[in-house]
């Protein structure tokens, strides 16, 4: 055993909390590997298990009311591929995401080293002698769903089309993201666009008339080959597929908006990011999965530069139900804009109220799941 969580007394021990978590387990993307490391519920109510291809790593439990402690029988590195910090923060993200309301919870660890790297990371924070979890922090850790810590590309300025904006990075490639979707026992995943693999699909999205009709790009292959083409040579927009468990439903187009039509429109910052989206299959319509992917796409643009502080978007001023999930996923409505081709609203969302007012969890109110119990991972707003 590398690393150790401090166990309280039988005297001292309070009772366990109603830790909800899903039956099949928690995925959580904690390691910069493929294999993710799994919550699961334990035998005792409020207890957990932590496996690595399916090697138990850890153990505890949550126990409360009043202490929100959590508390690891056992916490060791089986294989040199799971570090001590990415089992704490694989069962942090679990109880989080799937227990929303839960505003923070205490962590005792014996080894103060990982509390160090735990501390230095931003994962915890420090309140006198005791060490805390909290969303705020454990959120911005971007190695939990972008596989790694993304360094910050060097500001150079340059000027495209008479704007100043900051140069910008070599796009990525692959897989940029990956979250655990409670509600709906699946993945989330976010991928750069591949002209062969995802050609098939992004075509028969674009003409479908429901999304023709928004973005105008109906044609044959060649041409939505050259679409992607053209937005992958373009080093201001970065286009992204969407699946869930594996399957492709969406297509994503970020953008930098300081030298984007949108820019001369405000007082852009230099990384300002904005995006259009175009939901190609109906499977993937409804609530429960503009929950899942509206703000896990905001969390992949405010994780993937930390200089990002806001993001905006210019949705048609008369599409009513795209600017209601906007409305409930944060955004402020600014003002509006006309364009030559369609008068749109401003919107833009701070990365302080992202991340503050935990919008990474969405109200869910009103879905049950299996079990006729409300939706793992609501956290209810109500009127507000």
């Amino acid at each position: 055993m590398d690393a150790s969580v401090a166990i309280r007394s039988e005297k001292a021990a309070v009772q366990p909390l109603d830790l909800r978590l899903p039956s099949a387990g928690f995925v959580s993307h904690a390691l910069a590997c493929g294999q993710p490391l799994v919550v699961c519920s334990g035998r005792e109510p409020g207890s957990f298990r932590v496996a690595y291809h399916g090697v138990e790593v850890g153990s505890g439990y949550l126990s409360g009311p009043a202490a929100n402690l959590l508390v690891f029988d056992t916490l060791s590195a089986a294989t040199s591929a799971v570090a001590a910090e990415d089992i704490v923060n694989a069962v942090s993200e679990a109880v989080l995401a799937c227990n929303p309301a839960l505003n923070c919870f205490e962590i005792e660890l014996a080894d103060e080293a990982l509390a160090r790297r735990l501390l230095s990371a931003g994962a915890i924070e420090q309140r006198g002698d005791r060490l805390i979890a909290r969303p705020e922090f454990l959120f911005q850790q971007a190695k939990l769903w972008l596989g790694g810590i993304p360094s910050n590309y060097p500001e150079v300025p340059v000027m495209t089309n008479g704007a100043l904006h900051p140069q910008r990075p070599p796009k990525p490639t692959g897989r940029v993201y990956n979250r655990f979707i409670p509600w709906l026992n699946t993945q989330l995943g976010f991928h750069v666009a591949d002209i062969e693999a995802d050609l098939p699909h992004f075509h028969r999205w674009m003409n479908d008339p429901r999304v023709s009709a928004i973005w105008e790009d109906s044609g044959d292959l060649s041409y939505h080959r050259d679409l992607i083409a053209g937005r992958l040579a373009d080093p201001r927009t970065l286009p992204l597929i969407g699946t869930f468990g594996g399957v492709p439903f969406g297509y994503f187009e970020l953008y930098w908006a300081k030298e984007d039509r949108i820019g001369p429109h405000y007082e852009a910052d230099g990384f300002d990011r904005g995006w259009h989206v175009a939901i190609g299959e109906d499977d993937f319509r409804g609530k429960a999965f503009v929950s899942a992917w509206l703000p896990s796409l905001m969390h992949y643009m405010f994780l993937a530069d930390p200089r990002t502080r806001r993001i905006v978007g210019e949705p048609i001023h008369h599409h009513a139900q795209q600017i209601r999930n906007l409305d409930r996923s944060g955004f402020a409505k600014v003002k509006h804009i006309q364009f030559p081709h369609k008068k749109a609203l401003l919107v833009m969302l701070l990365r302080e109220r992202f991340f503050m007012d935990r919008l990474l969890s969405p109200d869910l109110s009103g879905l049950m799941d299996e079990d006729g119990l409300p939706a793992l991972g609501s956290l209810p707003r109500g009127a507000a």
